[in-house]
């Protein structure tokens, strides 16, 4: 389980820098000194930035959730490392689905990671 604790950091890492690269790349207001700024000059982000964070926001629905049922495989020896991997793939494929836009493929693929989570609990009866 100890894998899944780091991809599940490596998930919100790339959650946290993709809304950075997408600005970066895609707009001309986003730039490294913005970056590094306090922030306080509103800019107009270019689409696809939102999309991102909002993704990024997306993932506090159901990651406290993830995080519990996972300490508790741990801490009561309950196997549910291919479930939390399922779970992963899923939230990992869900990041560009959300941010290019495919509204019934992100909604299918959101209900499948909570189906999983569901799972995962369902293992603990």
């Amino acid at each position: 389980m100890e894998n899944i604790i780091f991809l599940t950091c490596l998930l919100i890492g790339i959650h946290i820098i993709c809304p950075m690269f997408i600005g970066l790349f895609f707009s001309k207001e986003i730039n490294l000194d913005y970056l590094f700024s306090s922030r306080d000059i509103k800019i107009k982000p270019p689409l696809y930035y939102e999309r991102a964070k909002r993704s990024f926001l997306n993932l506090y629905e159901t990651f406290p959730i993830f995080i519990i049922l996972v300490l508790f495989s741990m801490i009561k020896n309950v196997d549910n490392f291919d479930l939390s991997l399922i779970w992963l793939i899923l939230r990992y494929l869900y990041i560009p689905v959300y941010i290019f836009g495919i509204k019934y493929l992100r909604t299918v693929v959101w209900g499948l990671s909570f189906i999983t989570l569901i799972l995962m609990a369902i293992k603990f009866l």
